[in-house]
């Protein structure tokens, strides 16, 4: 038995040294010196705000405009999400996206799973508020499903009114502290389905600075989904970063502060820090 738990490490160290943690392509530039900047966080399907919450801190802690908006039927109960339509969740989160428009330059979005296929949605050129959108961040984003009884979702949905959750952590300790809706609509989760679907036909209309944070232990989308998407898009620059214990809930599962690390990192690169402390220095 000890041979066999031995020669399985082995295998996942393996794995883990074949992907790289971070891969890069093109080049980040700065924006101009001056520019403010606000962050839209976007949850995901079944969650509550707190499956984005955990990264205010990092946002409040450097005067990070923000705004973080209960997309329709969450935050309350399942019964909720009945007859909410996709179209729903991107008009709330570009709502919030106009309102902090207003008060910013330029805004960063961060989206977990269906909150990135909204992120990407609202960052295809195609979409009114894109010249506001600075850059992108989508953590494990719902292009894809990984169980296979997805694809029988349209057709349950006239017979099967309620689908259970499927379990999104790894690390049982922040399993318990869990607040997603333990089932959900059939037909709301059809939504999310052609929500996916069509984000995915308009990828090479996102042009914006992309940062990608995907685990490969991810057991509800496919880590394979977010190496396509590093392709997909036609940004000038990319980074993807691949976690290796997470599950899918990455804001709130074990590696939830490396997460947070590198998506404030990545927002911190589009400032220009020299002219910012040239102008304090001047005070």
């Amino acid at each position: 038995m000890a041979s066999i738990i031995l020669q399985n490490r082995g295998i996942m160290q393996a794995r883990h040294q074949a992907i790289p943690d971070t891969l890069t392509r093109g080049t980040l530039h700065p924006l101009p010196a001056g520019t403010s900047i606000g962050v839209l966080l976007l949850h995901g399907f079944t969650s509550s705000l707190s499956a984005v919450s955990g990264f205010v801190p990092f946002l409040t802690d450097r005067g990070i405009d923000y705004e973080m908006p209960v997309l329709r039927g969450h935050n309350t109960t399942p019964e909720a999400l009945i007859g909410v339509r996709a179209s729903d969740w991107y008009d709330d989160a570009y709502a919030a996206l106009e309102k902090l428009a207003q008060r910013v330059d330029r805004v960063v979005i961060v989206g977990l799973s269906m909150g990135g296929v909204t992120t990407l949605q609202l960052c295809a050129k195609r979409h009114p508020c894109s010249p506001k959108i600075a850059a992108a961040i989508t953590w494990a984003p719902a292009l894809a499903f990984v169980n296979p009884l997805a694809k029988l979702a349209i057709p349950l949905s006239h017979f099967v009114k309620f689908w259970h959750g499927q379990d999104s952590f790894r690390d049982p300790e922040c399993r318990r502290k869990c607040e997603n809706y333990p089932k959900f609509p059939t037909k709301s989760f059809v939504e999310l389905l052609h929500y996916a679907k069509e984000t995915s036909e308009m990828l090479d209309d996102v042009e914006v600075p992309l940062c990608i944070v995907h685990s490969e232990r991810d057991q509800v989308i496919p880590y394979k989904r977010s190496k396509r998407l590093f392709g997909d898009v036609s940004s000038a620059y990319v980074e993807l970063h691949t976690l290796h214990a997470s599950g899918h809930e990455l804001g709130q599962d074990c590696e939830a502060n490396r997460v947070f690390e590198i998506s404030i990192d990545f927002i911190e690169r589009l400032i220009d820090k020299a002219s910012s402390r040239c102008e304090a220095s001047s005070i």
